[in-house]
């Protein structure tokens, strides 16, 4: 939404006749002005289900086991968030630590602790990517000595699953599984939510339709209606500069006080979300994905 909010005021200051209209697009979801962005759903789906498979697998042996699961989140924790769906249905993971909340190494070693004695010695916690101590420092770096940076200068992320997997087996000397949903969860495509491609779709209609009627430097964005009771989404554009470079967190009173969960108005919020599925066609059994023809367009 930056480069879309500078490639606009730059076209207006030029004086060059072209609507740019923003479309979000983010599995994140933290784009400030939008109640949900097109994407988080299916990714928010993908999440729970996987969460669930994972713990059907993971608890079914007698024998003790700790899993630390790595979901993807810099600096907003919606998509681990998701990882509270699975709860909801009895499946979900024993701690679930977001950005949001500082993280303390001690604490989640003594959290962890807390849940194996409780539990026969079995545990799952869910990990955003991106949780920091109190001072800001990243605790995929504290416990690395040299952590790689991408093309922006911005700490490469991944490997937390691994690293907080061997300190738990260094600590209590019990059996781990460091698992890093990595992009999995960002192309899951066989289960899309189906409100999402819906809403998804629609976005970009509302899009095309505002650029047509001569409105530019907008995004569209998506507004829940809760007025009848059932959710339903209503469609409308704001500044593209509100939004650029402008995060939208998941709030702290969603998050329980111990910092280890979320409270039943995630759940109200994101259920609608994740409701409907997708019906992709299949081709020898496998999914037939489409392959657009890039049409070039000639000027007359």
């Amino acid at each position: 939404m930056d480069t879309c909010n500078k490639v606009s005021k730059y076209l207006m200051k030029a004086g060059y006749a072209c609507n740019v209209i923003g479309v979000p697009k983010t599995i994140d979801n933290d784009l400030y002005g939008t109640d949900h962005c097109p994407g988080y759903g299916s990714a928010a789906k993908y999440v729970a289900t996987t969460l669930m498979e994972l713990n059907l697998d993971a608890k079914v042996y007698d024998k003790g086991q700790v899993a630390v699961v790595e979901i993807m989140g810099r600096n907003a924790g919606w998509l681990t968030a998701a990882a509270a769906l699975a709860n909801y249905k009895g499946l979900g993971a024993d701690l679930i630590y977001l950005p949001e909340v500082p993280f303390s190494v001690e604490k989640f070693l003594s959290d962890v602790k807390r849940v194996m004695d409780n539990n026969g010695g079995k545990c799952i916690a869910c990990v955003s990517e991106g949780i920091r101590d109190k001072d800001g420092v990243f605790i995929v770096e504290s416990l690395s000595s040299a952590k790689a940076k991408d093309n922006f200068g911005h700490t490469q992320l991944g490997g937390l699953a691994i690293q907080l997997a061997d300190l738990i087996n260094r600590t209590y000397g019990v059996k781990v599984r460091g698992i890093e949903f990595s992009l999995m969860q960002r192309c899951g495509a066989h289960l899309a939510s189906g409100t999402d491609i819906e809403e998804a779709f629609n976005a970009g209609r509302k899009a095309v339709q505002a650029a047509c009627a001569g409105k530019t430097d907008k995004m569209v964005v998506f507004e829940r209606d809760m007025s009848s009771g059932k959710y339903k989404c209503k469609y409308k554009l704001i500044s593209v500069e509100l939004a650029a470079n402008t995060e939208k967190k998941v709030p702290l009173e969603w998050i329980t006080p111990d910092g280890t969960g979320l409270t039943q108005d995630y759940i109200d919020y994101a259920l609608p979300l994740i409701q409907g599925s997708s019906k992709s066609p299949l081709e020898d059994g496998l999914p037939k994905f489409a392959s657009l023809k890039k049409v070039k367009v000639e000027k007359k």
